[in-house]
């Protein structure tokens, strides 16, 4: 099976998926979508695609996976997250019809014993090379919109390269900066 134009792996190279995997992920999401069907149950029903896949692939699979801090809110969930039954590392996956930011930071911000793929349907294209080293290990899936039933042209969006969200690590303010301290 091909892989999918479309998908980016990680500029990190051990952390990329498998080209093989994608394409087999790939073929399984972009299967006809039922006609009419809402955004809520279309994003549900990847979710669903996918931990079945991941089953059938010899992965202990669970949907809306408890995370840690997000950026608003205490906790957060990720669309899916496949677990190896023997050895190996957790797969842990997102799905999003715009480029959400949120769903960036929780992604880059699991530590280095899971792969990630951010499963992307929107109009923006290739995003650029990220610097921060939890986005390095981001693999993007991009799925044509109409491949999942979303209708073309429903407004006119620019198609610039995505930005990266805000910096995941904070940065210190240096040293010799007029910031006043406390006494």
């Amino acid at each position: 099976m091909a892989t999918p134009p479309s998908f980016w792996p990680a500029p990190d190279t051990p952390w990329q998926l498998a080209s093989d995997l994608v394409a087999v992920i790939n073929a399984e999401l972009t299967k006809p979508v039922p006609r009419g069907i809402s955004k809520l149950d279309r994003h549900n029903l990847l979710q669903r695609r996918l931990a079945d896949l991941g089953g059938h692939l010899g992965y202990a699979s669970k949907i809306e996976v408890q995370t840690g801090y997000r950026k608003l809110k205490r906790s957060g969930r990720f669309d899916v997250v496949w677990t190896p039954l023997g050895k190996g590392l957790s797969i842990i996956f997102e799905i999003d019809s715009c480029w959400r930011s949120e769903s960036l930071l929780k992604l880059g911000r699991v530590r280095e014993d899971a792969f990630k793929l951010w499963i992307y349907y929107g109009q923006r294209p290739f995003p650029l090379e990220p610097v921060e080293p939890g986005f390095r290990r981001l693999n993007i899936l991009r799925i044509e919109p109409w491949r999942l039933g979303v209708k073309d042209g429903r407004r006119v969006v620019s198609l610039e390269p995505g930005r990266w969200s805000e910096a995941l690590y904070p940065r210190r303010v240096p040293r010799n900066s007029s910031v006043p301290r406390r006494s």
